[in-house]
């Protein structure tokens, strides 16, 4: 029996257009540089751009993951050291606020412009988790983007990657989800967009499965939907 819900956050909830991530590399690196210049340090502003641009191409693949990229201080360490300048603790924390606010100067969009009102009537039913893996805008700074786009009140618990150190499909954040929730497993389902890291590393962890967004390429016993509306439905089917 299903008696609660977790879901994925990006390509899920909300999404990027193909070069925002890359725009807002361009706003971190101009960030970097001008905090730097108040500190009497010169860098080039291209160079830490394309520091930004190598972190992306290691996130790309969770197995090729290194542990320094979980959090934004252990990123901007690394682009400072890249940079040839010493990632003192003072620095980090100098440059921290404007590298996580990037998001804010290119906001990404609703999957589904009808998405806040659907969680609010999933919530009506069951205990709503956000279970997510993060990037450069930590978990922190992802709640004011939801207050921002109406979808964080129906919320109850928040798991993000940077704050537990654990990736999807990581058996350890699962863990967590299942603890949060003090329920079983089996009790709870997970709906993602990501087929390896979201529905099979759900399954391997024993709870449920729902993947978001119907593929022709994948096993036919795969539960898939299209629409966050189409989830009490399926959830309902699950149950019986």
């Amino acid at each position: 029996m299903i008696r609660a819900i977790s879901l994925d956050l990006w390509k899920t909830l909300i999404l990027d257009h193909d070069e925002d991530e890359a725009l807002r590399d361009r706003i971190r690196a101009q960030a970097i540089r001008e905090v730097l210049g108040q500190h009497g340090l010169v860098v080039c502003e291209d160079g830490l751009f394309d520091s930004l641009r190598r972190i992306d191409v290691l996130r790309r693949d969770v197995r090729e993951m290194r542990d320094w990229t979980l959090t934004t201080s252990r990123q901007i360490g690394f682009v400072l050291t890249q940079a040839c300048v010493y990632p003192s603790r003072d620095l980090v924390e100098a440059v921290r606020p404007r590298y996580d606010a990037a998001i804010f100067g290119l906001m990404p969009t609703l999957v589904e412009p009808g998405a806040p009102q659907l969680l609010a009537d999933l919530a009506r039913h069951y205990p709503l988790s956000l279970t997510s893996n993060t990037g450069k805008t930590p978990g922190q700074v992802l709640l004011n983007v939801l207050d921002m786009l109406s979808i964080h009140a129906p919320f109850t618990h928040f798991i993000f990657s940077d704050e537990v150190l654990y990736l999807k499909p990581d058996k350890r954040i699962w863990q967590l989800l299942v603890d949060t929730n003090e329920l079983k497993p089996e009790e709870i389902v997970h709906v993602g967009d990501s087929y390896r890291m979201d529905y099979k590393g759900a399954r391997a962890a024993g709870l449920q499965a729902v993947l978001f967004g119907r593929r022709e390429s994948l096993p036919a016993a795969t539960l898939a939907i299209d629409s966050l509306s189409e989830l009490a439905p399926t959830i309902e089917e699950m149950n019986r």
